[in-house]
């Protein structure tokens, strides 16, 4: 960790380098588990049938040989990876100490599980979307190393998701569960999780527009951006609302950050002012409640919802019920959504009144899922986590100006879309591993007066 002297020789990374520095073929690592969380594990591709917009949840539970064999050998060339990058990943690994108690924390709630096995099961992939993280964040250049895996993902999972949505709706399409209504999933396994790959996507392409436009470099990124609108859009029976406000807000980030390139202290105040801005509005929503007038409210129906998030608060309150029993610590990692084996130990009563004959597979809020499943403990620790991931992200704007934004849009963008969809502590879930990608700290590189030689002839 760099002292306050290291701190204060530091000098500003240059936002768009003569030459930037590629990957090492590592990267693939990474990528291949990414695509993996992004899309449908191994044992769904192998078969495939009519579509479904519910997930299969047994798949889960139970697991797969074939998935499992695929994950531990990633898991174990990673740490092969790590194991020759000893220095760095300690180095990350010890500024990033809250987000290590956490998994220790996850890993030690295995011990008081109704669900020893499917708990342990679950922290191995989360532990596997550690290692692969840290793969990519111990690259030499820990931006382009990002790069690389956003644009080699989205530019193969979005053209394909529209030919499998276009010409193979045995894949690219699901119905719901009366038939009544189509979705589009692409190559994912529900309308929402491609919706989430598109929300990133959009916001990725976005960022690389912006950085581009000075230098008329824009033919791919600006048609990666509209076929991901397109999909992002989708029928209009079935829209993932949540992504699509994701991404609306996520892109107001990006063009608000825009103007303060070349005066990035200002991100800093301006982050503080928000900080300010939202303390005061929730300190005056009593007003707005004893005039009858809810400006949350406004926002919501203005987005295709209604207050109950299409009777996602019924389920909230049933999970937070069980969550009641095990205030503190919790039922374990993965305890709680274990399907058929949990539906008596853990009752939906509002859930059941309104869909008695199928339980979902998450509780449609990543806060109120870590909450039943880690306790006040844990939500203690997500919270942190998120704190230093975001004071990070702020700190960087004066380092590496466009690190530190695309660091802030997506923790925006996922931090907003886990108030309705659960994507937090999900081993194999695409937006946990972009939020483990953006909200680890990467220590600080200390610039000589050589590096400063090299990097101005360089230029």
């Amino acid at each position: 960790m760099l002292t306050n002297t290291d701190a204060a020789e530091t000098v500003e990374w240059p936002t768009l380098p003569a030459k930037r520095a590629a990957p090492s073929p590592w990267i693939w690592l990474p990528y291949i588990w990414l695509f993996i969380a992004s899309t449908r594990a191994l044992s769904s591709w192998l078969s495939i049938g009519v579509g479904s917009d519910t997930p299969d949840l047994e798949a889960d539970v139970s697991g797969s040989f074939l998935d499992r064999t695929v994950l531990q050998g990633l898991m174990a060339l990673g740490l092969v990876v790590l194991g020759r990058r000893a220095e760095r990943t300690k180095t990350i690994l010890a500024r990033n100490k809250w987000l290590v108690m956490l998994f220790i924390y996850m890993g030690l709630s295995v011990l008081w599980s109704n669900f020893p096995a499917i708990s342990l099961r679950r922290w191995f992939r989360l532990l596997g979307t550690l290692i692969m993280a840290l793969v990519a964040l111990t690259e030499q250049s820990p931006l382009e190393a990002l790069r690389a895996l956003f644009r080699r993902l989205y530019l193969l999972h979005i053209p394909l998701s529209i030919i499998t949505i276009k010409y193979f709706r045995n894949i690219g399409v699901a119905w719901s569960r009366d038939g009544s209504e189509v979705s589009w999933v692409g190559l994912a396994v529900h309308k929402n999780n491609l919706g989430q790959v598109a929300m990133c996507s959009g916001l990725v392409s976005t960022w690389q527009v912006l950085q581009n436009w000075s230098r008329k470099k824009l033919t791919v990124d600006l048609a990666l951006l509209v076929l991901t609108l397109w999909v992002l859009r989708g029928p209009p029976t079935a829209r993932s609302s949540t992504s699509i406000i994701g991404f609306i807000v996520g892109a107001l980030v990006l063009f608000g950050l825009q103007p303060m390139r070349k005066r990035p202290g200002k991100v800093v105040r301006g982050a503080r002012i928000l900080g300010a801005v939202a303390v005061v509005a929730l300190a005056v929503m009593p007003v707005f409640e004893a005039i009858e007038w809810n400006p949350l409210e406004v926002v919501v129906e203005s987005s295709g919802r209604d207050m109950t998030f299409t009777g996602r608060t019924g389920l909230w309150k049933d999970v937070l019920n069980n969550a009641a029993k095990n205030p503190v610590l919790g039922v374990g990692i993965g305890a709680f959504w274990v399907g058929p084996i949990g539906y008596a130990m853990y009752p939906l009563e509002n859930w059941s009144r309104v869909t008695p004959r199928w339980r979902p597979g998450q509780g449609h809020n990543g806060y109120v899922d870590v909450c039943v499943d880690l306790g006040a403990i844990g939500i203690l620790l997500v919270v942190i986590v998120i704190g230093y991931a975001f004071a990070g992200a702020l700190a960087d704007f004066k380092k590496n100006f466009e690190l530190g934004r695309l660091r802030l849009t997506l923790l925006v963008s996922i931090v907003l879309n886990n108030i309705t969809e659960s994507s937090l502590l999900k081993g194999t879930h695409s937006l946990w591993f972009l939020f483990l990608l953006v909200a680890i700290n990467v220590p600080t590189k200390k610039v000589t007066g050589c590096d400063r030689r090299a990097e101005i002839l360089e230029r």
